[in-house]
């Protein structure tokens, strides 16, 4: 009798993280590119947080996901905060177990973090093959307490810390590597001026204050800088807090026409292909993507990640030459002048055609995690392909 929630054609694979689009992405390019492989989107499921963007986003892309409770702790030490924090994780993680026993998948793919714990230990416990995709330069507390126990690991660079690291690069959606092979044609598809020098500003799915605040206060100095057209992705958290009416230029032109500023945007890959440079923080796949599709990039890591991993991330890309690297402490609207002035000004803003030599940027980085899940799953060789065809057979 097949396990509740899979399918009796095929095993199934359990893809455990979410929580944070910096998890969940990666996990969803893997997910895709299983399919590709021939494992069927009904043998795929996630087991991700209830507290995050999971049950929107999952269900969206055709794969079934299991929401569990619980948190990450927020600093190492004793308080009534952590100590729920711990007592809903130690729940969630029971709960994971009990879906791992239940389910006998064919392997696991842990994304890291808190979200990643429950179905990660599951698979220790249940002897589950475990593969562990990290996203970032430094690996979650997640992924190093469990890594031992890990078939394999996939990461961006070497030197995670984890044992038995593959070199994959960090997984990221189609549209970033559509939009890299359509970069040409991106300023046209946004409607933005064709010989505008184009900088997009965002600050990853939360925002950044740090960031908007510094554009905010440099607009009234780049507002008269000719032939500058300026994108700003605020985030739906600082919305509420931009200026009511951004500067406009000495010769009337309207302020749409130099500087639009946005809540959110879902097509981020397709303004990063039209834009000549990017001001941002450096989460895993913000610097996966820029390296992809070839931007360069002002990064400003965020210095209350775990591990400092944000810094890592941002080192990384400016050893290829593809960015600079400013403390969010020393960033300002001054600061901001002159790193424009700096970076626009440089050879920095040739585009490649191709990826930087960053491993962080593969466009087939989701086919070498793909296949990594598929090389240590306990499938049978060729069942699953089989049973794709089985699936089609009885699709109408």
């Amino acid at each position: 009798m097949a396990a509740p929630g899979s399918t009796p054609h095929a095993p199934s694979v359990l893809i455990a993280g979410g929580g944070t689009a910096g998890h969940l992405m990666p996990g969803l390019a893997v997910a895709s590119a299983l399919t590709e492989r021939g494992w069927p989107a009904e043998g795929i499921h996630f087991v991700g947080s209830a507290r995050g963007i999971d049950a929107q986003i999952v269900p969206d892309a055709g794969f079934g996901v299991t929401l569990l409770g619980g948190r990450g702790l927020t600093a190492r030490r004793v308080n009534l905060t952590n100590a729920r924090a711990a007592a809903s994780l130690a729940w969630a993680t029971l709960r994971g177990i009990a879906l791992v026993g239940r389910r006998r998948p064919a392997a696991v793919l842990s994304l890291g973090g808190y979200a990643a714990l429950p179905a990660t230990v599951g698979a220790v416990i249940w002897r589950v093959p475990l593969v562990i995709a990290e996203q970032n330069a430094v690996a979650s507390a997640t992924n190093r307490l469990l890594g031992r126990f890990a078939r394999a690991a996939a990461v961006p660079v070497r030197g995670t810390g984890l044992h038995r690291e593959i070199v994959t690069g960090n997984p990221v959606r189609p549209s970033v590597v559509e939009a890299a092979l359509g970069a040409g044609d991106a300023r046209a598809g946004l409607g933005w001026p064709a010989d505008a020098t184009v900088v997009v500003v965002f600050g990853g799915s939360q925002g950044s204050l740090r960031i908007n605040t510094a554009t905010w206060t440099a607009l009234p100095s780049l507002r008269d800088r000719d032939g500058l057209f300026i994108y700003h992705v605020v985030g739906k958290r600082d919305w509420a807090e931009r200026p009511p009416s951004p500067p406009r230029r000495p010769d009337g032109s309207q302020v749409r026409d130099w500087y639009q500023a946005v809540p959110f945007d879902e097509q981020l890959p397709a303004a990063l292909a039209a834009a000549d440079l990017a001001i941002c923080r450096a989460g895993a796949s913000t610097v996966a993507e820029l390296s992809v599709i070839g931007t360069p990039a002002v990064l400003v890591p965020l210095p209350i990640a775990t591990n400092d991993h944000q810094r890592r991330n941002a080192e990384e890309l400016a050893a290829t030459g593809a960015a600079c690297v400013v403390a969010d402490a020393e960033f300002d609207g001054e600061r901001m002048l002159a790193e424009l002035e700096q970076m626009l000004g440089s050879q920095r803003l040739a585009r490649t055609e191709r990826p930087t030599e960053s491993t962080f940027g593969r466009r087939d980085a989701a086919q070498r995690v793909a296949q990594l899940v598929i090389d240590h799953s306990s499938a049978v060789p060729g069942t699953v392909v089989a049973a794709d065809r089985s699936s089609r057979k009885h699709t109408t």
